[in-house]
């Protein structure tokens, strides 16, 4: 039989000194070796677990196009105001380094302990977390403050904008409404991953808490007001309960409600219905208007960047809801394919990861994110082709915007750290350690390498020559 010893091992067996009963031994050893012989050498692999390094690519990719972009549709305004021209990207870029300090210790951290700092898996397994206080339960603090941050609007720090207040001005605008989404991934993952089962009952399983509390979140929104967020959250939280098991008759109705609740909502405002009228007749709406002259002055190729005329105030919100409608007239109908087509492969990614992950509470966590981020793609674009009516919701790593960009790299830290714990290991490095196969010499089956080529090709021969042996 064939056996591995480490090539230090032997070494130092040669070397030690030859006294008394040690000679012996050490003489019987080389005995041993002096019947064998040295089949191979290799170095040992050493392996570890790592993060996503596509989604990396791609987030950088994202960020550095947002950035310029900012820069782009931002200048011609911030010079007109009085203000530098780097102005909204200098705000953009300090929020940048804000949300990758917020990635970086996010993918770092262990999700695990979100549910406990002392996290067991075997407790885990054997239900014992779910009998604990509530407040002894971190994920619930997570939760709890990103609630605050929805009363926050109503103390001095809060902002009124276009007879909406929504925002809080902590030295940059950050939207309350944000801060919730990655608390409710949080929260709803942590909870289910100490309870599945809780998902086969309506009402005290789905209903209360996550409905409940869906519904206490969005009539504080409401007030703002801000329906283009309660529908974004909406969405979410249906999306994660469906990931996390909630039966189809149960997500049918929910939807079933949700639709009849939103027309309710649409129809209580004048300039809401009138938002709908303009998708019918974008003469209308100003916005929506300029928005497609925008797309469709770019062309295949794009007029090239800093080109852009809608943006000379004429298209309001240019760096931050429709700076999809500038991309398109610099970069044209080309540009826009690659943009959408990176947001398709993260999108892509994060669905892959979801499903390797290691436990439900991973699975969720990384569907939630996923989930939030294509939601918000998706209503932006709408948005801007004029297939949804136009809302304040901005397009990830792109749009202008303190708490969008922050809240959306906190959420693809998550992302990653589901990664790094799903993903298989992978060679990191060949350790210096040798390690020699010896065999016994008179054994003639000897696969003289390691490699596969060689493998085969000794088998090969071995079955040759029993084929042989039988036909005599």
């Amino acid at each position: 039989m064939a056996k591995i010893i480490p090539m230090e091992n032997r070494r130092q067996e040669e070397k030690r000194p030859s006294a008394g009963r040690s000679h012996s031994r050490s003489r019987q050893k080389r005995d041993v070796y002096r019947d064998r012989k040295v089949v191979e050498v290799e170095n040992r692999v050493v392996y570890k677990r790592t993060f996503d390094y596509t989604v990396i690519i791609l987030l950088v990719g994202l960020v550095a196009f947002g950035l310029v972009m900012v820069y782009s549709s931002s200048y011609y305004v911030s010079e007109i105001n009085g203000e530098s021209q780097a102005y909204y990207f200098i705000k953009q870029l300090l929020c940048v380094a804000l949300g990758g300090i917020a990635m970086f210790f996010l993918m770092n951290f262990d999700y695990h302990c979100l549910i406990s700092l002392r996290y067991d898996p075997k407790k885990m397994e054997s239900g014992q977390y779910k009998n604990r206080p509530i407040f002894s339960k971190p994920y619930i603090w997570i939760f709890i403050a990103s609630i605050v941050t929805l009363g926050l609007v109503y103390t001095p720090i809060g902002v009124t904008i276009n007879e909406s207040r929504r925002w809080i001005n902590v030295g940059i605008s950050i939207q309350p409404s944000e801060i919730v989404k990655i608390g409710l991934i949080i929260y709803i993952a942590c909870s289910l991953g100490e309870d599945p089962r809780r998902m086969r009952n309506f009402w005290n399983g789905l209903f209360y808490p996550y409905l409940v509390i869906l519904l206490l979140i969005c009539g504080v929104i409401f007030f703002q007001p801000n329906f283009s967020a309660i529908a974004c959250i909406c969405a979410l939280v249906v999306s994660m309960l469906w990931a996390g098991g909630a039966k189809t008759k149960f997500i049918g109705a929910m939807i079933g409600v949700g639709i009849v609740a939103g027309a309710i909502f649409l129809v209580m405002e004048p300039y809401r219905i009138s938002r709908i009228e303009a998708l019918f007749d974008p003469d209308n709406s100003w916005q929506l208007k300029q928005s497609l002259y925008s797309i469709g002055a770019g062309g295949l190729f794009g007029r090239g960047l800093g080109n852009s005329m809608q943006k000379l105030l004429y298209l309001p919100y240019r760096e931050s809801d429709f700076i999809f409608a500038i991309i398109a007239e610099e970069t044209g109908l080309f540009g826009c394919i690659i943009l959408l087509g990176m947001f398709a492969l993260l999108i892509w990614r994060g669905v892959i990861i979801a499903i390797n992950a290691p436990d439900l509470t991973g699975l969720l966590i990384a569907a939630g994110s996923t989930a939030a981020l294509a939601i918000q793609v998706c209503v932006n674009v709408m948005v801007n082709i004029g297939l949804c009516p136009p809302t304040g919701v901005v397009l990830p790593f792109i749009s202008y915007g303190g708490s969008g960009v922050v809240i959306f790299l906190a959420m693809m830290g998550l992302l990653l750290n589901v990664s790094k714990q799903a993903l298989q290991p992978i060679p990191a490095k060949r350790a210096n350690i040798p390690f020699m196969v010896v065999v016994p010499k008179e054994d003639t089956n000897v696969i003289r390498g390691l490699n596969k080529k060689k493998k085969r090709q000794h088998n090969f021969e071995i079955e040759r020559r029993n084929t042989k042996k039988r036909r005599r």
